[in-house]
């Protein structure tokens, strides 16, 4: 048995899925637009981290009539445009008298022997570096590392016996 199609309604047919399909496809039309604008804001927090590193001396010989001087890199990093003090503590043996704006560091060996240097903010020998704002190295902060060098003296004459001699001293960023 055959059928025959109309072609009126074949054409029909096509014309309405072709429709239906590009109905389907196309985007839904809108009336109207409304517009507005999100505030996206946040706060920059001073912050700072340091890294240290031990000041070494050579060898001290107490029968020189020489200063023993040495150099440490502490290295800063603080948020772009802060300002910063640094300070150093008056160290784990600190002799009597000392203060935070005159420190009169020791190194120790163990046995209760001291043996004083100090520490520098600008030369061996210039500033000595405390632990007040006034006696601390102000630091302008730029977001990258900063390079600070301590400069170390062991004055001579002093007589102290044989032996490893150290001491720690606690190094303060303040903002």
């Amino acid at each position: 048995m055959k059928t025959k199609l109309n072609q009126s309604k074949l054409k029909l047919a096509i014309a309405s899925a072709i429709a239906l399909g590009a109905a389907a496809l196309a985007s839904p039309a809108y009336a109207g637009t409304s517009t507005g604008t999100m505030t996206v804001t946040t706060s920059v927090e001073m912050s700072c981290s340091i890294t240290t590193v031990p000041m070494n001396f050579s060898s001290y010989d107490p029968t020189s009539n020489t200063d023993l001087d040495a150099t440490a890199i502490i290295t800063s990093t603080c948020t772009s445009g802060g300002a910063t003090v640094m300070t150093m503590g008056q160290g784990a043996h600190a002799l009597t008298g000392s203060s935070v704006t005159t420190p009169l560091r020791a190194m120790d060996d163990g046995n209760d022997n001291a043996l004083g240097y100090f520490l520098y903010s600008d030369s061996a020998g210039g500033t000595v570096w405390g632990d007040s704002a006034a006696t601390g190295k102000a630091i302008t902060a730029d977001g990258s590392a900063q390079p600070i060098t301590v400069h170390g003296r062991i004055p001579f004459g002093q007589t102290v016996p044989e032996g490893d001699f150290s001491d720690s001293v606690l190094v303060t960023l303040t903002y």
